[in-house]
């Protein structure tokens, strides 16, 4: 059975919010805030979170606070000037207005347990959280945010790491699924075989919008996400320091090599410490009925048609040195870190159509298999026989 992470430090997930007032009238507007947009949008978009998570770096020195992007608050967040508690230590923390996210870092005393400031009209208080990442010493981590994606897919997502890459544990940030409670999950990566640790982390920030009004952005209609982006640099810079390597894949991705290789090991031999590799969609094609699984889809567009650039990524945080303190993983690429050695061909990151939950399009149209344009993809097939019985993967 893995060992829950949380059952040794209770404390491990909490995090440091930071949010406006409800009570008084700053909020964070969205980009064209004059345009008419449906109440789905503003149910999604995050008009409250100044900062997710407030947090010691692995070294002591400084104090990360992370958050969502600021927008029209970012003028009080280029003013912001940090006290230190018990200290009393005033400091301006260095600012990184980073991709959809906010990365703050500011120098305290290491005997400060608490911080605060004035943001606008109000007067903030916050813990600071301390560095988790000795808990994740020296393992291959596989990390992920997840909302109601069935549980059955977590579990095969899970064991496909550890069978195929050797991963040791996996890092669950959960977006307030409701279809089942937090000790499901937990119960289902405890049950993975050969998985030696995990850690389910509480992230009920909103996610954000496809926006099919504003254009003026250039991601265009995906500018408005939020829970997602500074998730990446809050698990590697709060949780990650320490470990061997980490792989960021969602739970409809999985990680395929045509040379059966690891992408930890690869990761970890590489010269800088981070590999790039490509991305192929695995098409809504399956022959059997019932609940869809990962090994039921190994169909595949032909050629180059299948390829989507320089999509993902795996990191070694033990070459930080080749890295800014403002360094962000993103979600297809990782900013401010030195990395000369361009895509790797060893891997390919299969993401899959059919298994999919609350996302903005419609994925669970079936697409007849067609000879011309698609192909069955051997590699996939060899690959979940050997990972979970021939006899389930034809």
């Amino acid at each position: 059975m893995a060992i829950d992470l949380a059952l040794t430090d209770p404390a491990i997930a909490a995090s440091s919010a930071v949010m406006l007032d409800a009570s008084k009238p700053l909020r964070r507007i969205p980009l064209g805030p004059e345009l008419e947009r449906p109440p789905s949008f503003y149910e999604r978009f995050d008009d409250s979170a100044v900062f997710y998570d407030v947090f010691r770096d692995h070294t002591g020195s400084h104090v990360y606070l992370i958050g969502p992007m600021a927008l029209n608050l970012t003028p009080l967040i280029d003013s912001l000037v940090i006290t230190g508690h018990p200290s009393g230590v005033e400091a301006r923390p260095r600012i990184h207005h980073g991709v959809q996210a906010e990365i703050l870092r500011v120098t305290l005393p290491e005997d400060d347990t608490r911080l605060s400031f004035d943001f606008g009209d109000q007067q903030v208080g916050v813990a600071i959280q301390p560095n988790r990442s000795d808990a994740l010493d020296g393992d291959r981590v596989i990390f992920t945010i997840n909302k109601d994606n069935d549980l059955a897919w977590i579990a095969d997502w899970a064991r496909f790491y550890v069978v195929e890459h050797g991963a040791t544990a996996a890092v669950v940030y959960d977006n307030g699924s409701v279809s089942y409670s937090l000790d499901d999950l937990r119960n289902t990566l405890a049950a993975v075989a050969g998985l030696e640790k995990f850690l389910v982390i509480l992230w009920p920030y909103r996610f954000g919008s496809m926006d099919d009004v504003f254009e003026g952005h250039k991601f265009g209609g995906n500018w408005g996400m939020f829970a997602q982006p500074p998730k990446f640099t809050q698990f590697f810079r709060k949780y990650a320091m320490s470990a061997r390597s980490i792989l960021n894949v969602d739970v409809d991705e999985l990680v395929f090599s045509p040379f059966r290789k690891s992408v930890f090991k690869a990761v970890e031999r590489s010269p800088f410490g981070l590999l790039r590799f490509n991305r192929v969609w695995v098409l809504n094609a399956r022959e059997e009925d019932g609940p869809p699984r990962h090994r039921q889809f190994f169909i595949r567009k032909k050629g180059v048609a299948a390829r989507d650039r320089g999509k993902k990524w795996a990191l070694a945080p033990g070459r930080a040195l080749f890295a800014s303190w403002r360094a962000q993983p993103w979600t297809h690429q990782v900013k401010g870190w030195l990395n000369l050695s361009g895509s790797s061909d060893m891997f390919y990151g299969y993401h899959f159509i059919g298994i999919s939950r609350s996302w903005y399009w419609d994925r669970t149209e079936n697409v007849p298999f067609d000879a011309r344009l698609h192909v069955r993809d051997e590699l996939m097939i060899d690959t979940f026989a050997d990972v979970f019985g021939p006899e389930k993967s034809k």
